[in-house]
């Protein structure tokens, strides 16, 4: 698979892609929240510009998802998707306030929801059997495009001014837009399925309790990073002297650690803890590097716990990746992904705005303090989650062979 990569220029067109829409939607995050804190503007409003993203999200991705499947074309989707931010990040530079810092925000969200279309484009360079190490393989420009973002951006911001890394999303925006006129997109033989089709669909899915219970969770597990990585923990390192430079490293290090924690899930955790043991170590970690910051003033320890945060989340986010497509049809797969995308964007959203009351309102440790406790709870739920994905199991038709068609993943949900 990674061979592909290097040796299909068409892969590495998309890769590449694929990487400049990490940068766009990702590079001015971890300087934002304590860059209008430092400015005057009041935490709570600081939160909500932090969650527009998410609530963008929140409301485009389903939607999107059923469009598309419809129209049959995600290019054109993804090309009106990246138009919004290399607009709106400049009128931000030059006019910034918090409606303009908000409405740049929510455009990288409404960016961000496409990414549910790459995948599904990308899979199409592969035969069917190579989609799961298709979809891995893609996951990688995560990492990747949101470390080169951090990277770019804080010398920007460190070298010459820190408005200017508000040009590094513009700039990702429109070199990715100019390479998406080169990619070729496949459309399958078979006709489209019309709106009524696909609304019957969505209803089918928004019905399944399984599905909002694993969303649930999910929700409080990316809460965590948005809340401490995105919102707080920059807040509080600025508050002990950290500059830019400091800010990129805090960022690049729960990145590492959360795409190593991804990479060790489905050939390590999973065959010998088990998706639910996976999860509740996790969560677990989650609960120390979170309640663990607002007790030390010592950068060092400080890193430590941001590693311990960035491991944590790729294992518990990971499984509830896994779980939300479990025993799924093909056909429904990418309306259970959207769908489940959606309910999750709710922490994307909620994790900066509560962060922000809790700092306007009480102080910095009541907010790390809360994620804590929330997190508890989301240990105390996962075995339920994982019984009501068993029993979504039971009730699928019967096949020949009960388990012909189960994934790796779902075997790990049928031990766990």
């Amino acid at each position: 698979m990674f061979r592909a990569l290097f040796s299909r220029s068409e892969v590495r067109l998309f890769f590449t892609i694929s990487v400049l829409f990490f940068i766009c939607i990702h590079s001015i995050d971890a300087f934002l929240a304590p860059m209008l804190i430092s400015e005057g503007m009041q935490p709570e409003i600081v939160g909500i510009i932090m969650g527009a993203s998410g609530l963008a999200t929140l409301f485009v991705r389903f939607p999107i998802g059923i469009l598309s499947d419809v129209v049959k074309s995600r290019k054109i989707f993804i090309q009106f998707s990246l138009l919004l931010p290399l607009v709106t990040w400049p009128i931000a530079y030059l006019e910034p306030n918090a409606v303009t810092l908000y409405l740049a925000k929510a455009a990288d969200g409404f960016t961000a929801a496409t990414w549910v279309l790459y995948n599904i484009l990308f899979i199409r360079y592969f035969d069917r059997k190579d989609a799961p190490a298709a979809v891995a393989l893609l996951a990688l420009a995560g990492p990747l495009g949101v470390f080169l973002g951090n990277c770019i951006g804080g010398a920007l911001i460190h070298f010459i001014d820190k408005s200017i890394g508000y040009f590094v999303s513009s700039a990702a925006a429109l070199l990715a837009l100019i390479l998406t006129t080169r990619i070729k997109e496949f459309h399958d033989a078979a006709q489209a399925p019309t709106l009524k089709a696909c609304m019957t669909s969505a209803r089918r899915q928004l019905g399944d309790s399984s599905v909002w219970l694993i969303g649930l969770l999910a929700t409080i597990v990316i809460l965590v990073p948005f809340a401490t990585r995105d919102t707080l923990t920059p807040i509080y390192a600025q508050q002990l002297g950290a500059k830019a430079g400091i800010l990129t490293l805090l960022s690049n290090i729960h990145l590492v650690f959360y795409a190593l924690a991804i990479a060790l899930c489905s050939s390590v955790f999973y065959k010998r803890l088990g998706l639910v043991n996976t999860a509740l170590v996790g969560i677990v970690l989650q609960v120390i590097s979170s309640i663990g910051i607002p007790f030390t003033a010592n950068l060092y320890v400080i890193y430590f716990l941001q590693a311990i945060a960035g491991f944590s989340f790729g294992m518990a986010f990971a499984v509830f990746m896994s779980l939300s497509v479990v025993n799924t049809v093909e056909d429904e797969q990418s309306t259970r992904m959207g769908l489940f995308q959606t309910i999750y964007s709710c922490g994307m959203f909620v994790g900066p705005v509560l962060m922000g009351l809790m700092l306007q309102h009480i102080n910095l440790s009541s907010g790390y303090y809360l994620i804590g406790a929330l997190s508890v709870v989301a240990a105390l739920m996962t075995p339920m989650a994982a019984r009501s994905v068993y029993q979504r199991q039971v009730k699928k038709p019967a096949v020949q062979n009960e388990h012909a068609h189960l994934t790796p993943v779902q075997d790990y949900v049928k031990k766990a």
